[in-house]
């Protein structure tokens, strides 16, 4: 859940209605609203996103805009540049198009600032004005813009560089933005570095101790094989008569399924699973959609729909990667039925406790440790401190990757304040200058590396944002979902055995005059049949009581066991900042002999 507004909520097994934001039990994410203004609404001014959404534009920009958006939320500034870069329109016009349609500080816009982009390409096309006046007055009759090859653009750099190892993958059958897809291997021991220092430190290999593993390496490399990889996306278009909901397509890697869900439909998931499992670490969903703040009500945009889809995709990982939540027929339907609606018409779920399908073994009463309680409260007393860290570095993460972004931008949109003065400047007013002509060649090759660096450092904040936040965002939600399990346990574990054996003492004290009365047999036939129900119901509370501890005992197993995902996760970030890093030295390195190339004698300028 995003490090972020997506916190889980305080559910109640009965209850089933889809929260907002209000809701919520706790907000770690700032909305990102302005509110410093009583007097106007959010957002106040010309919102540019909004200048064609009455205008019914051509496929084209539809096409555009999915090619250039994978999840269907938002368009990076350089995936915008490359689409323009293939209109046949000069350097100088692309940057007017950019300064026209994004705001001075994104680094990345939405469907209303891309359909704006490409109609001031249009225009543009047709030798008419780029202006955001211009395109309001023929907004209802523009020309249709020309994007010759869209089809072929490569959104997903592969920059290579001389001396720079990639990370191979350690398994084939994992996403590679996946924490668990490295188990043994941090995917850089074989880089044999290129770069050139003047200092004489070189970092110490410091030797680990050896660890002991619970499983053989045999056993351990087909669990990290059997572990699912759920993917979400948005589904092309909205369903709904008047108000239209967003579809998510899911897909499991292990299953080799693909289906179409609802919201609603992972809150009734969410719901079935509670009642089956109150004492197994479930996650909480993201909010529905965003609440009244300051007297405002605020609609849901692709940003919010962004964060929503993250926090989906982490609920369903974190359930199908659960070792007893994975096996759940429920969890097994979602993933591979078609229609969930029809499936629900269909069928009534069993919505019993987890225990009372369990037999109760004297291994597991004896797997129980005695010290269990002492463990529980050790960590349940530590859950507040660690989740408040945990969002802390949530948000500070997210704004190291974001002003990383920021960077990116500013690099590619200097590239190409960079090629429109080329333009400009190509051609000395002296005949023949070949120092002019060297310092344009220069400027080229800078500006060039300009949109390398750019798109290098695009990558490590995408790279941040998607995977070591999210996995920080993981990790906060399995400490928030454990903290939950406990207040399920203090209030669902109660128990009346107590009362029941008193109950039992008084009714077998009634019983006992009446034997031998041959006109009782009446009252002795109910008072039997209430004690008989009594010891039933005793018996079952006993096995669930034992049941309840032996959950918890396996969940706070599992608990300790994410200390492995932690190693992992910073073991990929340092990864990732090592082979960035690099990537950006080797293209100042290669920069470095072009720019000394060009004149700088005065004299050769008379």
């Amino acid at each position: 859940m995003s490090g972020s507004f997506f916190e889980p909520v305080q559910f109640e097994t009965g209850h089933s209605d889809i929260p907002d934001v209000q809701s919520l039990s706790f907000s770690s994410e700032p909305l990102n609203i302005n509110i410093g203004n009583p007097w106007d609404p959010p957002g106040g001014g010309n919102d540019i996103s909004n200048i064609l959404s009455d205008v019914v534009l051509p496929e084209i920009y539809v096409s555009a805009f999915t090619t250039a958006s994978s999840n269907g939320g938002r368009v990076s500034i350089s995936a915008l540049n490359k689409i323009l870069s293939i209109s046949g329109l000069p350097h100088a016009t692309i940057e007017k198009i950019l300064n026209c349609a994004v705001p001075t500080n994104n680094t990345r816009v939405n469907r209303g600032e891309f359909n704006v982009a490409l109609a001031l390409v249009a225009l543009a096309q047709k030798n008419m004005d780029v202006s955001i006046e211009n395109l309001i007055e023929h907004k209802q009759d523009l020309p249709e813009p020309i994007l010759n090859n869209l089809e072929n653009i490569n959104f997903n750099r592969n920059l290579s560089f001389s001396g720079i190892s990639s990370r191979p993958p350690a398994l084939p059958s994992l996403q590679a933005d996946d924490p668990w897809a490295a188990p043994s291997s941090n995917g850089y021991t074989d880089i044999q570095y290129t770069v050139e220092t003047s200092s004489h430190f070189r970092p110490s290999v410091t030797q680990t101790p050896p660890t002991i593993r619970s499983m053989s390496r045999d056993d351990e490399f087909q669990w990290f094989i059997d572990v699912d990889v759920i993917s979400i996306k948005f589904a092309p278009e909205r369903e709904g008569f008047l108000f239209k909901h967003v579809n998510y397509i899911v897909e499991s890697q292990r299953r080799e399924s693909s289906v179409v869900r609802r919201y609603s439909d992972f809150w009734w998931l969410m719901e079935c699973l509670l009642k089956r499992y109150p004492f197994r670490i479930l996650p909480a969903l993201p909010p529905k959609k965003i609440g009244v703040v300051n007297g405002f009500y605020f609609t849901v945009d692709e940003s919010f729909l962004e964060k929503r889809r993250k926090g989906l995709t982490r609920f369903l990982n974190f359930i199908t990667r659960h070792p007893v939540l994975r096996n759940d027929d429920l969890v097994e339907m979602f993933l591979t039925e078609q229609s969930i609606a029809e499936w629900r018409k269909n069928n009534t779920p069993v919505l019993e406790e987890e225990y009372v399908k369990k037999q109760i073994t004297p291994e597991m009463e004896t797997s129980i440790p005695d010290n269990l309680d002492e463990r529980l409260s050790k960590v349940y007393n530590k859950l507040d401190d660690a989740i408040d860290h945990y969002r802390n570095m949530c948000n500070l993460m997210d704004r190291m990757a974001r002003r990383q972004e920021g960077m990116a931008t500013d690099y590619m949109r200097y590239s190409l304040a960079l090629n429109s003065l080329i333009e400009k400047e190509k051609g000395c007013y002296i005949e023949d200058c070949y120092n002019c002509s060297q310092v344009v060649h220069g400027l080229e090759q800078v500006s060039s590396h300009f949109q390398k660096t750019g798109a290098v450092m695009e990558d490590a904040a995408i790279a941040t944002l998607d995977t070591v936040l999210e996995n920080l965002k993981r990790h906060r939600d399995l400490l928030v979902s454990f903290r939950e399990t406990f207040e399920r346990r203090d209030r669902l574990a109660v128990d009346t055995i107590e009362t029941l054996n008193n109950r039992i003492e008084t009714n077998q004290a009634k019983l006992t005059p009446l034997a031998g009365i041959k006109d009782a047999e009446p009252e002795v036939d109910r008072l039997t049949s209430v004690i008989q129900k009594d010891r039933t119901d005793i018996e079952l509370q006993r096995k669930r009581k034992i049941f309840l501890r032996h959950c918890l005992y396996a969940e706070l197993t599992l608990f300790h066991k994410s200390s492995a995902f932690i190693s992992l996760l910073y073991q990929n970030f340092v990864n990732d900042q090592i082979k960035y890093s690099q990537q950006l030295y080797e293209n100042w390195k290669s920069l470095s002999p072009k720019v000394y190339d060009m004149p700088i004698e005065t004299n050769g300028f008379g």
